[in-house]
């Protein structure tokens, strides 16, 4: 759920980039939920062509995602369709990341990959043609210098092809609504169910055989035609990719003028993530161990289909060991090492050891760093008293009587 500050930190965001107009609009989205045009149009009483001008900034910069909501109606008279506009927070929150996003490529790809990729967050959504137009313009680069930092930023899934303008979002039957809440009293499904935002994303996205698939006309056919399927491809699934590729050429979807492309926010932020679970492994073990950690963030880094997994897939010893001789910190720690650093890393549970096989914990170790930062803050703010009294309640995971307080804190500063 989104709190005010947070409602109010966005629209923040959105008037220091695109005025005050457009961020009428983002607010009026972020508190009422998912709007019609006629509706967002009585909400902010602007005029109509004030509030589809503002929808196109935001849609063009990732802000704002329409959709198609399917209802059927009632008594089987057919489905009522209506086109309605959601702000997605998250990807409004991260604006203020840029700068980081930038900084991670520049230390693992080129200049070139920078500047690509700083024009595609300066505009939100471009085709290839505009980044070649907008890279001649700028240092006179060709266009193989500018296709060649294109593919390297899609091999690193640093940016995606953008979602589908207007997916079709259709509410669960009656059946299947009572369904889901008969599993759930059985106690048979204990997930969280999907907010309508998560949905509307989902719904939008490109297959995986589409997302980072990359299409180049390359050497000529018999018929004097151009050869796509020697496309050049960047997912699994080499027969995806080619039955994808023929279908896109149908209907004309691989002209570089046509596909729109983006920087994939759910890629910068998870190497973000990784990164801060590194540091707070760093924090508390031995290189041996954070070099462990990390080779099994590596092995497991393709398989992470969203951002806030809780677990990675779990791995065999042999496997984890297989990731860490791959790099060179990493080889010269022998087999029997690696056992131990895993044992290390399960107390406190960084990773958990299942039937011979090994998981990182991201949950417990997110839980753990905003546990000690909040501490870190009351002692600041407060003092050491405050500081101590916040530990004792915190660990004691229940309520506790005040007057029972101080006899409690004086025997844990004995201990």
């Amino acid at each position: 759920m989104v709190t005010q500050y947070g409602i109010k930190y966005a629209v923040n965001l959105i008037t220091a980039h695109f005025g005050d107009l457009v961020a009428k609009v983002c607010e009026c989205l972020l508190r009422r939920g998912p709007l019609t045009l006629q509706a967002i149009v009585r909400s902010t009483e602007l005029t109509s062509s004030q509030v589809k001008n503002s929808l196109l900034v935001l849609i063009q910069h990732n802000c704002v995602q329409a959709f198609i909501l399917d209802q059927t109606g009632e008594h089987g008279d057919g489905a009522k369709q209506s086109t309605q506009y959601i702000a997605l927070f998250d990807n409004i929150i991260q604006r203020w990341r840029f700068p980081k996003f930038l900084t991670m490529v520049s230390k693992k790809l080129d200049k070139q990959c920078v500047e690509l990729l700083e024009g595609l967050l300066q505009h939100g959504r471009l085709t290839l043609k505009q980044m070649f137009d907008r890279a001649k313009s700028g240092q006179n680069e060709g266009d193989d210098v500018v296709q060649e930092a294109f593919v390297k930023l899609l091999n690193a899934h640093f940016i995606e092809r953008c979602p589908a303008s207007e997916p079709v979002l259709t509410n669960p039957t009656k059946e299947e609504e009572a369904a889901r809440k008969r599993a759930a009293k059985s106690g048979k499904i204990l997930e969280v169910q999907e907010t309508l935002e998560q949905r509307v994303v989902e719904a939008a996205m490109p297959t995986e055989a589409l997302r980072f698939l990359f299409a180049t006309e390359t050497e000529p056919t018999a018929d004097g035609g151009k050869d796509k399927s020697n496309s050049s491809s960047v997912t699994p699934g080499e027969k995806r990719k080619h039955d994808a590729i023929e279908s896109e050429a149908e209907s004309g979807d691989t002209d570089e003028q046509v596909v729109l492309w983006r920087a994939n926010i759910d890629e910068f932020i998870r190497h973000l993530r990784h990164k801060a679970c590194i540091e707070n492994v760093r924090a508390r073990f031995d290189d041996g161990a954070v070099i462990v950690f990390g080779a099994m963030l590596e092995a497991t880094r393709s398989a992470e289909k969203k951002v806030k997994t809780e677990n990675s897939v779990p791995l065999s010893l042999s496997s984890i060991y297989e990731e860490v001789i791959k790099s060179e910190e990493g080889r010269n720690i022998t087999f029997d090492r690696v056992r131990a650093s895993l044992v290390q890393l399960s107390c406190p549970p960084f990773v958990k050891a299942t039937n011979e096989s090994y998981s990182v914990d991201f949950k417990k170790i997110i839980e753990l760093a905003q546990h000690e930062e909040v501490e870190s803050i009351v002692l600041k703010r407060y003092g050491r008293d405050a500081y101590r009294m916040f530990r004792l309640l915190s660990n004691s995971g229940h309520l506790l009587e005040t007057d029972k307080m101080p006899h409690l804190l004086k025997r844990r500063r004995r201990q």
